[in-house]
């Protein structure tokens, strides 16, 4: 088969690979489209060694079935949760295997990703994509997925403001999943006209560059001086957090979405005295369902965050989109 290797830093090449085969419990998805996320670009950071096939937001068919798997499921068109779980360790035998101590990762430590014409997976990883969904849209069910845990863990309910920190992917998603569970307010904070007015007109969030805007002056002339519901920091920038502190109301919740490189020390006297949470949001916990009914419903369109598209060999000018054209570009899709 044919698939992008990441050799280390930002260098790729395009080689040819052994087809994966299926092992008891997994399958082999051929892949139909296969999206770029940040993360791709830490790889180092978290520790994974090149030569290595990234990507871990996925869709395609499945080609094959491995023993234990039911033959009907050939052909199935799916979404992948990138995330595979042991089934045996603490976190795994709580009901939270999202955060399995003994995981293996689409595209992390040593596992192959998706950008590749096909990639093996457990089949319980492999979710079932209603005939409407697009290859493209359904690969993107993967950071919804993980946006929507957000607000899983802050307890989102119809009628809440939100507080978006963020005008990236993550931040126009988060908008899209706030919106599709019945956030009544939503307001997101950035540093990019193009990419808040992209935002602003699919889900009616009202936008704050805060470069020109004060942000405590829009909350205000909002209806939200005394403060917002629920704040998801989505930039990884260390000052962040303390932004999102200030924007809540007592008892309102933060949720930490992004990783923080540099973090700078958090303003404790205000999480004291307004008694408010702190939670961490990683990866994706009983989610992709209600995403990918979402996406069925056309309460999620995640294909308006789609700007490029490319074939594997068309790695460079899509990585160069990536770089060069970040105001216009939010996400970037592979088509194998």
């Amino acid at each position: 088969m044919k698939a992008l290797v990441w050799q280390g830093e930002r260098r790729f090449s395009v080689e040819g690979l052994p087809d994966p085969k299926a092992g008891p419990g997994e399958v082999v998805v051929r892949v139909e489209a296969a999206a770029v996320c940040t993360s791709d670009f830490h790889m180092s950071e978290f520790g994974a060694t090149p030569p290595l096939v990234l990507g871990h937001e996925v869709a395609g068919k499945i080609s094959e079935v491995g023993p234990g798997v039911e033959s009907r499921r050939l052909g199935e068109r799916v979404a992948l949760d990138p995330v595979m779980r042991c089934g045996v360790c603490r976190c795994c035998r709580q009901g939270i295997g999202h955060l399995c101590l003994n995981f293996r990762h689409l595209g992390w430590g040593g596992v192959a990703g998706g950008w590749a014409e096909y990639v093996v997976i457990d089949a319980v990883n492999a979710h079932a994509v209603a005939p409407s969904v697009s290859p493209v849209a359904a690969c993107l069910a993967e950071p919804a997925a993980v946006c929507y845990e957000s607000f899983q863990r802050a307890g989102l309910t119809p009628g809440d403001c939100v507080l978006i920190l963020g005008d990236g992917p993550f931040g126009f998603l988060h908008a899209q999943v706030a919106r599709a569970r019945g956030a009544d307010k939503i307001i997101v904070a950035g540093h990019h006209d193009k990419r808040l007015a992209r935002i602003a007109s699919r889900t009616q969030a009202i936008a704050c560059n805060t470069h020109h805007r004060n942000l405590k002056e829009v909350l205000a002339a909002e209806g939200s001086a005394d403060g917002v519901d629920i704040v998801v920091e989505a930039t990884g920038s260390g000052a962040s957090p303390n932004v999102g502190l200030a924007a809540l109301r007592p008892r309102g919740t933060l949720v930490i979405f992004s990783y923080i490189w540099k973090p700078e020390p958090m303003e404790m006297g205000l999480i004291h005295m307004r008694e408010l949470n702190v939670l961490g949001a990683c990866r994706s916990l009983n989610a992709y369902r209600p995403c990918l009914d979402l996406l069925a419903q056309g309460a999620l369109n995640l294909e308006t965050l789609v700007d490029v598209k490319a074939p594997l060999d068309g790695c460079q000018d899509l990585m160069d989109a990536l770089a060069q054209r970040r105001e216009e570009v939010f996400k970037a899709v592979f088509l194998p």
